[in-house]
């Protein structure tokens, strides 16, 4: 049976691959470098680009491979049994546990399968990488296979991840290193995790400002507000909004995004979103930590609907206004302390999902399912939530 699967998997690639590469060249003027020969399967970790990369993976590699993706695509009914059928994605739970994920991984590389994973495990939303999970090194060396490193170039620009809009650009995946298992059995998992690290690494940006390249289309500024959370001008949190040709906030601030991918404006110092991102981290981070009754900084959302996954289901959990501040998140007289949440992820441009150390998992999403900048729950995660979960725990009675 397995023989089969595989069977279709490899046709299904081999048909597709060649209508891939007509589209992604035409669409956005990508380019095909030569890829070295490769061994007879293999472990690819590359950055994360875009919703696109394995797309782009297909069109370039000269094999089939399977792709680690996202738990929600095998929640999309009749699709997601299509997508299972003729490519059987290695299913992995944003914010959740990844352990069967690893499990899965490394039983296909045994069986002979070549596998691809984005380690990140999240679109970059400034052109540069995520820190890649510590537990990936000691995954490699498990695997016993080979590790080929590879790099997208152009992505950022090309498709942002809070767009909503294709910009036809340079673009290409290159393969930067081969490695084999004797190396990586030498190698300590830190050390592993430090060479694909410096092997993935690009810097949309840098790469920009020393060679600048034209991406044309249209509505180039739209969804800047998913990636653009605090104004400079007024500091206040998640109030910008954007068109097709601009972006602005109440307080007067107003700018655009050009074909070169720079900001221009009144009421900021911006050139680059990367810059904005820096100083916009440098300004949540010094918030202060949150005082007996006091709520130091809060965000919310209307009309939302919170769902517990399980086994690929979904179970609808509470409905109403959805709020985040420096304790944790609520809704629907739910209430999840940070203090006890294990992860919080954002998928595509800001659906959040979320796990807490029992188990549980849960996905919020709007009513209507329009979309919402859940990055901001991510930026409360990451400034208070870490410290919530190492706080030491509140001393019995009998230890007063």
């Amino acid at each position: 049976m397995a023989r089969n699967r595989s069977f279709v998997h490899y046709w299904s690639w081999r048909i597709t691959r060649p209508f891939f590469r007509l589209w992604f060249r035409l669409k956005f003027r990508m380019s095909f470098p030569p890829v070295p020969e490769l061994p007879d399967h293999f472990l690819m970790i590359g950055n994360h680009v875009t919703n696109a990369d394995p797309f782009i993976t297909v069109s370039t590699l000269p094999c089939h491979t399977y792709f680690v993706g996202t738990e929600h695509l095998m929640r999309l009914g009749f699709r997601s049994k299509l997508i299972r059928f003729l490519q059987d994605p290695i299913p992995l739970a944003k914010g959740g546990n990844t352990s069967g994920a690893v499990l899965e991984i490394l039983r296909r590389l045994k069986a002979g399968r070549t596998v691809t994973l984005f380690a990140e495990g999240n679109c970059t939303w400034d052109g540069r990488n995520i820190d890649i999970p510590a537990a990936t090194g000691k995954m490699v060396r498990a695997s016993k296979t080979p590790l080929v490193t590879c790099r997208i170039v152009g992505g950022f620009f090309a498709r942002p991840r809070w767009g909503y809009s294709s910009r036809r650009g340079p673009l290409r995946l290159e393969i930067v290193g081969i490695y084999q298992p004797e190396e990586l059995a030498a190698m300590k998992p830190a050390e592993i995790n430090a060479l694909i690290s410096r092997d993935i690494r690009e810097d949309a940006y840098e790469r920009q400002l020393a060679d600048p390249q034209r991406y044309p289309g249209k509505k180039l500024s739209l969804g800047l507000q998913h990636a653009l959370l605090v104004c400079p001008k007024c500091r206040r949190f998640g109030s910008l909004s954007s068109t097709a040709d601009g972006f602005s906030c109440e307080c007067g601030l107003t700018g655009r995004y050009d074909e070169y991918g720079m900001l221009s404006g009144e009421g900021f110092d911006f050139t680059t979103i990367r810059d904005w991102e820096d100083w916009q981290r440098a300004y949540f981070n010094a918030l202060p930590d949150p005082q007996e009754g006091e709520e130091t900084i809060s965000t919310s959302d209307s009309d939302m609907v919170l769902s517990l996954v399980a086994g690929h289901k979904v179970e609808e959990a509470a409905r109403g206004t959805f709020t985040g501040d420096a304790r944790g998140l609520a809704i629907g007289g739910m209430v999840f302390p940070f203090a006890d949440m294990a992860d919080l992820a954002v998928r595509l441009h800001g659906i959040i999902t979320f796990s807490m150390k029992d188990g549980a998992y849960y996905e919020l999403k709007k009513a209507d399912n329009s979309d919402y900048s859940g990055r901001k729950y991510k930026y409360l995660f990451d400034r208070f939530g870490h410290a919530a979960q190492n706080a030491p725990a509140p001393k019995k009675e009998s230890e007063r």
